[in-house]
């Protein structure tokens, strides 16, 4: 209560101009430092996003000083704004691809720092998620990566470094068709990052395609010409096709006379390309000596245990075999080392040890399956004409005849890629046991008497059909396409010469020493054409007679062999389409006959 004859205290003092003023200037000192604040802070923002465009141009570039500087400039945007999450997302990636690509020393740690930093930073970006699912791979949790991928793919994902984890999860699974699908979505994604290119190269070569990775790796060295990896790449690709083994000679000479620029695997990577040359030369002992060296630099190089059990096959070394057994226990869902190696080992008089390199590549792909167009699955070894081809010619090796043809026909089912390579396969065993008349049938197809057949070896084959069948004509005119689409491939003169001069002999031997005279004639004289003329080895057909009329059902056999059109082995067709009017003809033809 208020004492007694006290005035009533007012509460709402009077404001004085002092205090209006003093509270004015203190609302605007905290406006001002609002908006300093919010200015400073877009400011900021600006500076950082322009740092990580600049560093992440430097990381397309792709080489290992690149992936440095690139680190060094985004560490700059870190100081306006250690939490930022694009930024530690995208240090943690290129910190991966030291780890991952270059084996650099502390590399694998700095990774795993970024990334929980990104994490904390709720980081939404691709760099991230492509980072831990590469995390998850090298750990070994192949599925588990595979799985995380997915789930991102399917919540609409798609950066370029997310395709490549899946693609490398799918391969390590070993679904090759998934893979390869997703190694060209992220070389599509960023088309200006080689690397993913490189990758994409890096498993053509390991499937055996190296005609398409040398295309995939010219084409990545025309978007950054000074690529290591892509060149590296390119180099390897001429040497397994055994064409510009010079170009790939003077590639490696270049790029070792800047040894300082390349990582350690890219050393030993172009070491163990060395070492594939001297093994493709039969310099066995050095090639070993050369590949251990890459091996010492980067023992995973599988291409150095490539090169190292391709010499020990080719010196037929006991060891050889355990070489193989080590290379494919490090790549196993690589197929090229187990045909090539099954093929080496065999040439070294290892057969069982080739079959048994075959076996580990079935257990290894047995259980892999594929979504096919209809939404259905396909067993994929049951499309694989690769691993039915190798296995009929161990088989046909052993002299192990009707298996071999069993696991040509398992090819020829498969109707892939190498359906003709199968064909030509089947006919030669039928005529190895003898059986001319199926190995006619089969070989028909894929021998075209306009001399456009793929394969010089069918045209052999069918002239020696054509010999045991006393129609020297036409044997021999087989016999010139084989050796024109030898010329045309630039086989050695001398491998040419050894074939014309065999004709011949078997001709003289058989009497007909006028077609011999003609045989040895006409390629003489052909020398200087792509395609060697038949018109005058036809003249030497057997003449018809007037029980051959080919218009009328049952009088084909008694006919020589004449020249119909026919077209090379039909192409597969999708399951319900209609054949081809060629496809049509030929049936009807066959129905006459």
């Amino acid at each position: 209560m208020a004492s007694e004859g006290s005035e009533p205290t007012n509460w709402k003092k009077r404001e004085s101009l002092g205090s209006a003023l003093v509270q004015i200037f203190i609302v605007g000192a905290l406006l001002s430092a609002a908006v300093y604040f919010v200015v400073n802070k877009g400011n900021t923002k600006k500076e950082i996003a322009e740092l990580l465009k600049d560093a992440r141009a430097e990381a397309v570039k792709g080489n290992l000083a690149n992936v440095k500087k690139a680190i060094s400039t985004a560490s700059e945007a870190l100081e306006k704004d250690a939490n930022s999450p694009d930024v530690n997302a995208f240090i943690a990636a290129e910190h991966a691809d030291l780890w991952l690509q270059h084996k650099e020393a502390g590399a694998e740690a700095k990774t795993k720092e970024f990334l929980e930093k990104a994490k904390a930073a709720d980081s939404k970006s691709g760099d991230r998620y492509g980072v831990e699912a590469l995390q998850l791979l090298a750990a070994g949790k192949n599925k588990e990566a595979e799985d995380f991928v997915e789930d991102l793919r399917k919540k609409g994902a798609s950066h370029a470094r997310i395709f490549y984890a899946q693609a490398l999860a799918l391969k390590s699974l070993g679904n090759l068709k998934l893979a390869a699908t997703a190694f060209r979505a992220a070389s599509d994604k960023e088309w200006k990052d080689v690397n993913y290119a490189s990758a994409l190269g890096e498993s053509q070569l390991e499937e055996g395609a190296f005609a398409v990775a040398q295309d995939t790796f010219n084409k990545a060295i025309l978007q950054n010409a000074a690529h290591i990896r892509s060149r590296l790449g390119l180099a390897l690709a001429r040497v397994m096709r055994k064409q510009g083994m010079g170009d790939a000679e003077n590639i490696l000479k270049e790029l070792m006379a800047r040894e300082s620029e390349l990582s350690t695997p890219q050393v030993a990577r172009a070491t163990a390309i060395g070492a594939m040359i001297l093994a493709q030369t039969e310099q066995y002992d050095q090639a070993i000596t050369t590949a251990d060296a890459a091996l010492a630099k980067n023992g995973d190089d599988v291409w150095a245990l490539f090169a190292k059990a391709l010499a020990l096959a080719g010196k037929k070394d006991p060891g050889a075999a355990a070489a193989f057994d080590t290379l494919v226990a490090r790549a196993p869902t690589a197929p090229v080392f187990y045909f090539e190696g099954a093929h080496a080992l065999q040439r070294a008089g290892q057969a069982d040890a080739g079959m048994s390199l075959l076996s580990k590549y079935e257990g290894v792909f047995k259980s892999v399956k594929n979504p096919t167009a209809d939404g259905k699955e396909e067993v994929y070894l049951d499309r694989d004409d690769r691993y039915w081809l190798a296995r009929g010619d161990m088989f046909k090796a052993a002299n192990k005849l009707d298996d071999a043809i069993a696991s040509y026909d398992k090819a020829i089912e498969a109707k892939a890629a190498n359906i003709t390579r199968a064909y030509y396969a089947k006919g030669s065993t039928l005529l190895e046991k003898k059986e001319f008349e199926k190995a006619l049938e089969i070989l028909q197809d894929i021998t075209p008497q306009d001399g456009t057949g793929s394969i010089p070896e069918a045209y052999f084959a069918m002239g020696d059909i054509l010999f045991e069948k006393k129609e020297w004509g036409p044997g021999c005119q087989n016999y010139a396409f084989g050796l024109a689409k030898m010329k045309m491939k630039q086989e050695p003169r001398e491998k040419l010469n050894e074939i014309i001069t065999g004709v011949e002999k078997r001709l003289k031997a058989a009497n007909q020493k006028d077609i011999a005279k003609l045989w040895t004639e006409e390629l003489t004289a052909s020398s200087s054409r792509r395609r060697p003329s038949s018109r005058r080895l036809r003249a030497a057909r057997h003449p018809r007679t007037p029980s051959c009329r080919p218009d009328r059902p049952g009088s084909a056999r008694r006919c020589p062999r004449s020249a119909p059109s026919r077209v090379s082995a039909p192409r597969p067709r999708a399951a319900g389409s209609a054949p081809s009017p060629v496809a049509r003809g030929r049936t009807a033809r066959r129905a006459a006959a």
